[in-house]
């Protein structure tokens, strides 16, 4: 351990007291010290976890963004369709009424 030079008065409130006690350590100042040293040792591998999530959730909104433009279309071609039967339903409903008007007057000039 390194050699404590550093002599330092803090005040601290009940709650961060009773942390500082429960962490590893002998006395006061080695907890204090080995809770100060965990977060250091920790804090690059939090900050290296944090931009691996980040790259992950920038991925996932592509993919996001991707599904959102595929549903679109399909929403449009849904549309289209519903669109496209309307109109069959009526193209035969005008056939069944020009057969219906040839079969009263064969006269006429269809088929």
């Amino acid at each position: 351990m390194a050699k404590k030079v550093n002599l330092k008065s803090v005040r601290l409130s009940d709650q961060v007291m009773d942390y500082v006690i429960n962490f590893e350590g002998e006395g006061f100042n080695q907890k204090f010290e080995n809770l100060v040293l965990f977060c250091m040792e920790q804090e690059e591998s939090k900050k290296q976890r944090i931009t691996l999530l980040d790259q992950q959730i920038a991925k996932q909104y592509k993919k996001l963004d991707v599904l959102q433009q595929i549903s679109s279309k399909i929403g449009d071609v849904r549309s289209a369709l519903t669109n496209l039967e309307c109109k069959a339903n009526d193209l035969s409903d005008l056939m069944d009424k020009l057969l219906e008007d040839k079969n009263a007057d064969p006269e006429l000039p269809f088929f």
